[in-house]
C-alpha cells in the first residue's frame, strides 16, 4: 500500500509500506532540471531525511531538457540514496547499469529493470538481508491514461530522393549530410536493424559522410539490437555523428559509446536539430 500520491506537474511521488519512494513520470511530460529537483525534494522529505530506496517508473513517454539530463547524470548516485531502481523499456536506458558500473564504488547503487516486481525485490534486498517478503505489485501494465492514447500511424511513403527502410527514412542533402530518421512506433530487432543498415549504405554509398540520426519519434529496441548499434554502428560510418533526441536513454547510450567503448569518430547528442547541424558544420567533409 502506498501513501497518498503527491502530484507535481510532471511526476507522482509516494511512499509504500516498505519505505520505498515511488516516482512515476506523468505521460508526455517535458522534464527540466527544476522539475526533477522538485520531485527529488518531495521524495527525500517522505523519507524523513534518511537515505532512501527509490523506484522510478520511467515507462510512460516523456522528454528531457539538456539541463535535466545533466542533473540526472550528477545526482543518480547521490549520497541521499541507498539504491535507485529504474523500470523502463526505452532504448538506451537499459545501458544505465553498464554506464554506472565503474562509478558505484562507495556510492548509491542503481539498476535498470523491465518490470516492477524485480525492481521491488532488488530494492528490498538492501533492507531485508535474510530474505525479501512476498510482494503484491499493483500493476505491471501502463497507466490508464497511456492506454487511452491513440496509436500514431507510421510515416508516409517516401518522396523522390528519400529511401524508406523497415525502420527509418534516409536522405542526403546538398552539404553531404546523411539524415536517418526513425519511423514512429518502430520496433527495432536485430534482423530489422541489420537490414536497415545494409539498405541505408546501399542507398547513400560507402563513402563516409556527416551523419544525423533523428531519434525523437517513439520506438522500441531489443537488447541485441542496442548492442549492435553501440558496437557496429555508432562512430563507424561517419565523419561525425549527431543524434537528435529528448530522452536520457539516448544521451547515456551515446556517452557510454564515447567514454566506455571509445568510438573513433566524434559523436554528440542534441535536443535541437539546428544545434546538431551547426555542430556538424564544424567538421570538414
Amino acid at each position: 500500500m502506498k501513501s497518498a500520491e503527491i502530484k507535481t506537474t510532471t511526476c507522482l511521488v509516494s511512499k509504500d509500506d516498505f519505505g520505498i519512494i515511488h516516482k512515476t513520470v506523468r505521460p508526455d511530460s517535458h522534464l527540466t532540471a527544476k522539475d526533477i529537483k522538485e520531485s527529488d525534494e518531495i521524495g527525500f522529505k517522505l523519507a524523513d531525511g534518511k537515505k532512501a530506496l527509490i523506484l522510478y517508473d520511467a515507462r510512460p513517454a516523456f522528454t528531457l531538457t539538456d539541463d535535466a539530463m545533466e542533473y540526472l547524470h550528477k545526482h543518480l548516485l547521490s549520497s541521499n540514496r541507498i539504491a535507485s531502481a529504474i523500470v523502463s523499456d526505452k532504448p538506451g536506458i537499459r545501458v544505465l547499469g553498464d554506464y554506472f558500473k565503474n562509478r558505484q564504488k562507495g556510492k548509491a547503487q542503481i539498476k535498470v529493470f523491465s518490470n516492477m516486481r524485480e525492481a521491488m525485490k532488488w530494492l528490498l534486498s538492501f533492507k531485508y538481508k535474510k530474505g525479501v517478503p512476498k510482494l503484491k505489485v499493483e500493476t505491471e501494465s501502463r497507466r490508464p491514461e497511456e492506454k487511452a492514447k491513440k496509436k500514431i500511424k507510421p510515416a508516409e511513403q517516401p518522396v523522390s530522393g528519400v529511401l524508406t527502410t523497415c525502420i527509418a527514412k534516409v536522405e542526403v542533402d546538398k552539404k553531404n549530410i546523411a539524415y536517418k530518421r526513425v519511423i514512429r512506433d518502430s520496433h527495432i530487432d536485430l534482423p530489422s536493424l541489420k537490414q536497415s543498415v545494409k539498405d541505408t549504405f546501399g542507398f547513400i554509398g560507402p563513402e563516409k559522410r556527416k551523419m544525423l540520426y533523428d531519434l525523437r519519434p517513439h520506438f522500441t529496441i531489443t537488447d541485441d539490437a542496442l548492442d549492435f548499434v553501440i558496437d557496429e554502428v555508432m562512430g563507424k560510418h561517419g565523419i561525425a555523428t549527431a543524434i537528435v533526441a529528448k530522452t536520457i536513454g539516448v544521451y547515456l547510450m551515446a556517452d557510454y559509446a564515447v567514454k566506455i567503448k571509445k568510438i573513433k569518430t566524434p559523436l554528440k547528442v542534441f535536443t535541437d536539430e539546428a544545434d546538431a547541424l551547426n555542430w556538424l558544420a564544424t567538421y570538414k567533409g
